[in-house]
This record gives structure tokens, sequence and C-alpha cells, in this order.
């Protein structure tokens, strides 16, 4: 997308958004029409010893396509209490959080940007208001976990300020993906964000 010059004159070809709240009924459809698949040439391989965890990207033979199964952010067993959606006349993004008072962390359950506008600020805008919730439910950090073959996430997470902080390659043994390892990041709230982009 970007932008085209007429004569003097920038015109920003993306369409406009707003972040809100979810309403759970209104917005579920839109939400579950969310296309949550990505496509990656590299995966990271964990790499663990007794005192350090290391994510080796290693190239793969041909691109992979991986969905996330949107279904799961409305089963019977989520936890999560908050969600946010970006608007642009209908769902194309949608974030989902739940506050753990215990140690004081905001786990951010579910990010998707409907793929046709992702590289467009949808997600780092999510991303603003889930850190928003946070400071002012008293999260000292946001907390997330996604999959090693999700490169291109862990890629966006880091640019916007996340950092490793755990893995465990045995997570998913009881499930279909069991060959993936799960990767913990996490990103302590302070002051707002300076200089964010477009919203």
């Amino acid at each position: 997308m970007g932008s085209r010059r007429s004569g003097d004159l920038a015109v920003d070809l993306r369409m406009a958004f707003t972040i809100r709240d979810m309403d759970p009924v209104a917005d579920r459809a839109g939400v579950e029409a969310l296309d949550t698949s990505f496509e990656t040439a590299t995966v990271f391989d964990l790499v663990v010893s007794p005192r350090r965890i290391e994510l080796v990207e290693r190239a793969l033979e041909r691109p992979l396509v991986k969905r996330y199964p949107i279904e799961e952010a409305f089963a019977f067993w989520a936890t999560w209490d908050v969600g946010f959606v970006a608007d642009d006349g209908g769902v194309c993004g949608f974030a989902a959080v739940e506050y753990e008072a215990w140690h004081a962390r905001l786990v951010l359950w579910h990010l998707y940007v409907a793929r046709p506008r992702r590289r467009e600020g949808i997600g780092r805008a999510l991303l603003e208001h889930v850190e928003a919730h946070g400071r002012k439910v008293g999260a000292r950090r946001v907390w997330l976990e996604t999959s090693n073959v999700n490169v291109p996430g862990i890629a966006a997470y880091e640019r916007l300020g996340y950092a490793l902080c755990g893995a465990d390659p045995t997570l998913y043994d009881a499930t279909s993906t069991a060959d993936e390892a799960a990767i913990f990041l996490t990103r302590p709230l302070g002051r707002e964000r300076q200089g964010s982009g477009r919203r």
C-alpha cells in the first residue's frame, strides 16, 4: 500500500482505523472472520542449555504457512476478559488480554490483524491500547506466548520492545503442534511510548 504522489500532494492509500473496546456480541463474527495465517521462510530452532536459551534462525526448504485457530479465542476454557478491536468499518484487528493480579502481569492471549491490513500500524496501535490498559489496572509488564515457527510475529514484537524471557519445548507435546516450542516474550510497562506511529 503506502502512499502515492499526486503533484505536490501525498495521498495516503491506507484506510483509516480506530481502536475501541470490543463488544463481545456485536464484534464476535468480525473477529472470527479474521485471517490469522502467516507465511514464513524461516523458523527458530530452540537451543537450551542449563543457563542459556537461544533462538537460532533456520531457513526452510519451502515456506511454511500456519493458521492460528481463531475459534480458540471463544472456547469455553478461554480466560481473557478484556478485548480490543481495530475498526475500519468492520473488524480488521483484535487483541485480548487477562490481568493476573498475583504477579501484576497482563497476559496477551490474542493479537491478530487482517492479512490485507498488516504493516499499516494496526498491530502497534492495538498493543498501545493493551499496554495502556495494563498500566491502568496496575500491571508491571505484558507477557505473551507464541511458537518458534512464528518468526514474523516474534520479529514484530521485538521491534515493539518485547524481549525473550523463556521457552518450553514440551508445552505442545499433547497437541497437533508437538514439533513446535513455546516462546515467551515480555515488555515492562513504564511510561507511555514516545513518538508512536499512526493510529
